[in-house]
Order: C-alpha cells, then structure tokens, then sequence
C-alpha cells in the first residue's frame, strides 16, 4: 500500500464538512425556551430571523452542545453581540449552574430537542443543514479509493452525524464516527490513532475549523507529526486566521484546495 493510501485523515464535522449553523440556532432557542420559558412569546415555534442572524455570527464561540442553549439565552438578554461574546467566556458555566442543570444534563436536553424535531420532521431538520460545497463527492471519493481512511472527529453527537452523512450519500461506516458521547478530546484519539497506525503520528492529518483544538494537538509531543490544517471556511473567530499564521505547526486550508485534496488522497 502506497504512503498516501495508508494515511488517515480525520475530519472535523460541523465547520468543515457540513455548516449546520442555521439548525443549531433554531435547537439552541428550542432548549434555550424549556430552560427559561420567557425567551419566547407564547405559541412561537420559530425564533425570529434576527434572533437566527446573531447565532450565526456568534456561532465560533460554541465547542459542545451543551453551550447551545447558554448563547441563545445570552442573546435573548444582551442586544449587543460583542457583550454577548464577553459574558459567554467568562459566565457560561454560572449561568447553567444557576438553573441547576449539568453539562451532561445540557447535552441531553439539546440532543432531545433535535430528537423531537427529527420524529416530527426529519425533512425540515434535514434541510436546515448544508455540505459545504464539493465535500460529499470529495469523501466519497475518498472513501471510494481507502475505505478505511478517514475518520470524523466532532463535538456533535454521533447519530445527527451519521444521519446526516446518510443524507448525503457519504458511505462512512457508521463505526467512524466518533462523537460527544465518547467523552475524549479529539487529541485524545489521534494518540490512539497514532498508537495503532503503521505509521504513526506521521500518518495522520486533522482537518479542524477550532484553533485551539489544533494547539492542543500541537502541544501533545506524541503528536508532533500528525499534520494539522485550520479550515478557513468554518467557524473561526475574527483573529483565528491572523494567530494561526504565527503558528508553523498549523497550516492554513481552503475549501478549494481540500475538497480535491480529498478526494485524490494527497492531503
């Protein structure tokens, strides 16, 4: 097997494979609503388009789940999204803490609501979702060529992944889909990636929208040859491009440069 076949590529999902901006913002309003039942008028089963605009362009400050439902209360509290973006650092964690809920509870009730909007309208929840340009005929190619080499590596947790992934004609096994409910940060399973591969860390490429996801790898020395690239087509923040242009180890990524990439196996 050729060096470029045997590498193992793992993806990122919301951000690099699919933007799924537009569903999350309305999940996020649905969870946020349950939780503190004024943030909607009464009989409201959409959020207001403005409300949707704002979650979209606040979306970069968002890692996991269960902090969905913490910005869209921001939001409904804060007119000012740079005000917005300085509590959500500093006071997300107080803010769940103070209506008595976990992390892990967070997590449940937002993958709820996304359960009960699949049951009801599988092809409304679908359609708030889009594959970047290019990216599903590029991993089917892919997975055509090395049906084992690649991975999905994501916050979102596994069964709106790989429904999604269906969706769209990409044949990921479903056993390649690592997700929230795994409980292990994403460098976490590159070293047992590394560890099992042939080749080692030097075998491996991370795609990722996140910047500090990719310093995390950086700074694990078992990892110091897995090649890490930052998708400039996700949800980065205003300076992710400028600070990671001071990083060697990261290189930058745009999507008309991956998708062929991808599909030819030379990323």
């Amino acid at each position: 097997m050729s060096e470029l076949k045997s590498r193992l590529l793992a993806l990122d999902f919301d951000g690099v494979v699919c933007d799924s901006a537009a569903e999350t913002a309305v999940a996020a309003w649905r969870a946020a609503r349950l939780v503190w039942p004024e943030t909607a008028a009464a009989g409201d089963d959409e959020p207001a388009p403005a409300f949707v605009r704002r979650f979209m362009g606040l979306r970069p400050l968002i890692e996991t789940g269960w902090q969905t439902a913490i910005l869209a209360r921001l939001i409904f509290l804060e007119a000012d999204d740079a005000v917005v973006a300085a509590r959500f650092a500093g006071e997300a964690d107080a803010l769940r803490e103070s209506v008595g809920l976990s992390r892990e509870e967070l997590v449940q009730l937002f993958g709820g609501v996304r359960d009960s909007w699949i049951a009801a309208d599988t092809a409304g929840w679908l359609a708030r979702h889009r594959f970047y340009p290019g990216v599903a005929a590029a991993m089917t190619a892919a997975l055509t060529r090395a049906p084992n080499g690649v991975v999905i590596l994501t916050t979102k947790q596994e069964r709106f992944t790989r429904l999604l992934l269906e969706h769209a004609g990409v044949p990921l096994p479903p056993e390649r889909v690592y997700g929230l409910e795994r409980g292990r940060p994403k460098e976490d399973w590159l070293a047992e990636f590394a560890s099992q591969h042939p080749g080692g860390a030097a075998a491996l490429t991370l795609v990722e929208d996140r910047l500090n996801t990719l310093q995390r790898v950086a700074a694990r020395l078992e990892l110091a040859a897995v090649r890490l690239y930052l998708a400039d087509w996700g949800y980065l923040a205003p300076d992710d491009r400028a600070r990671a242009a001071a990083l060697p180890r990261i290189r930058p990524l745009t999507l008309a440069t991956f998708c062929p990439a991808l599909a030819t196996g030379t990323l």
